[in-house]
């Protein structure tokens, strides 16, 4: 049986540039330091709420940020299985998610939701164009028709040495649920912490997509 790359000591690309590939070349230095994996970052945020009554209460029982001029974002991003886990806080909200690959394409699970992302590098900015969602666990996910989906707008462009981020969640029927702008930069030597051996993923106390989960 051939040996995998990793058994031959050769590194494997971390989640992004596995999935960028020649691509990744694109990126401006400061956007792929921020999603070059294992990376703690910290900006500020301007944060949107929707204002329909749907979209408050939505937002609310998902505990998306709380709408700010101007908040605290710190960021870490640390390796899960064969994928990663971003840990964002918006002051004291934090907003909590995992991804990994499949085939060509970024999937971000938040919950029982998994949005499903084809990664562009244009002008030295990664953009996230969503194709899909799912809904259920990771593997047997049901694929959600267009109008029940959730829909995520994402890109982390480069700003001097730091990511501008520029995200947007909506959700069916209610509309636009949260949006954050803003800039981040990667701490220098500040690699984000893994999760101790044998025990899950803590939720955080105190945050990508961007989540795309940037």
């Amino acid at each position: 049986m051939p040996c995998s790359s990793a058994a031959r000591g050769v590194p494997v690309p971390s989640l992004y540039p596995a999935l960028l590939g020649a691509a990744w070349a694109a990126l401006a230095p400061a956007v792929q330091r921020l999603h070059a994996g294992g990376v703690r970052a910290r900006g500020r945020f301007r944060v949107r709420r929707g204002r329909g009554l749907a979209a408050r209460l939505i937002a609310g029982l998902l505990r998306m940020p709380e709408a700010a001029e101007d908040v605290t974002v710190t960021l870490a991003v640390e390796p899960a299985g064969d994928g990663e886990r971003w840990l964002r806080a918006f002051g004291q909200r934090p907003l909590w998610s995992s991804q990994w690959r499949s085939g060509d394409l970024l999937v971000e699970g938040l919950g029982l939701v998994q949005c499903w992302f084809r990664l562009h590098a244009e002008g030295g900015a990664l953009v996230f164009e969503q194709v899909r969602s799912t809904l259920g666990l990771r593997g047997l996910g049901l694929r959600l028709p267009r109008w029940l989906s959730p829909r995520i707008e994402g890109r982390a462009g480069p700003l001097r040495d730091e990511v501008h981020v520029d995200v947007r969640i909506f959700a069916p029927v209610a509309g636009l649920l949260v949006a954050y702008e803003g800039c981040v930069a990667a701490e220098a030597g500040g690699d984000a912490p893994r999760a101790r051996a044998g025990r899950s993923a803590p939720e955080p106390t105190a945050s990508p997509t961007l989540e795309p989960r940037a």
